[in-house]
């Protein structure tokens, strides 16, 4: 949900076919959908394209969006119903490759405890995720997204988001079990 007034005022000139405001939404919200597709799709020119789809779906179909501060989870669906057409239409066999984009892009952004081995050790727990699971931590944990959020862009019931992020969580902590020591250095 969108709570920041310029954001807010954003989306509703947008759907006044205002293609300057529609821009600073992309700028917003580019990078959460491209990387919602890249953990779709996994291929980053594949992903662009994907996400350039979304976004002039999005421009087409504004105007029936009924509640402005919903953007956000919206324009995920859309990004999420595309990906899924591309695969379907394709028939693309989903496989994680390793030398795709790290799980924690940026992570230099933000303030991580891990060094580059612990990020590697967990890149590689992730990507041994089913893709639902890559999907659901991407959205809530990477993203931080609300339950409800990640909720409507997957199309399952909060309460089912929360056992499926549980049931999630408890696959990656068995995928990095045995590699505890090197997680608990980095917080020393």
């Amino acid at each position: 949900m969108i709570t920041d007034p310029d954001r807010l005022s954003d989306v509703r000139l947008a759907c006044e076919d205002n293609r300057q405001a529609f821009g600073r939404l992309i700028d917003d919200y580019g990078g959460l959908v491209h990387t919602l597709l890249l953990r779709m799709v996994h291929d980053r020119d594949t992903a662009l394209d994907l996400a350039q789809d979304t976004f002039v779906k999005a421009w087409s179909r504004l105007r029936s969006l009924r509640n402005h501060a919903s953007f956000p989870s919206w324009i995920c669906s859309t990004a999420r119903r595309t990906a899924l057409d591309h695969l379907r239409r394709k028939k693309v066999r989903k496989e994680v490759s390793m030398s795709e984009e790290s799980f924690v892009e940026r992570a230099d952004e933000r303030e991580s405890v891990l060094s580059a081995e612990g990020l590697a050790l967990l890149e590689q727990a992730v990507c041994k995720l089913s893709e639902r699971d890559r999907q659901l931590i991407t959205l809530a944990y990477w993203k931080e997204l609300s339950f409800t959020d990640v909720g409507r862009i997957m199309g399952i019931p909060e309460p089912n988001v929360r056992v499926y992020l549980h049931r999630a969580r408890k696959r990656l902590r068995e995928y990095l079990r045995g590699h505890e020591n090197e997680f608990l250095q980095q917080i020393d």
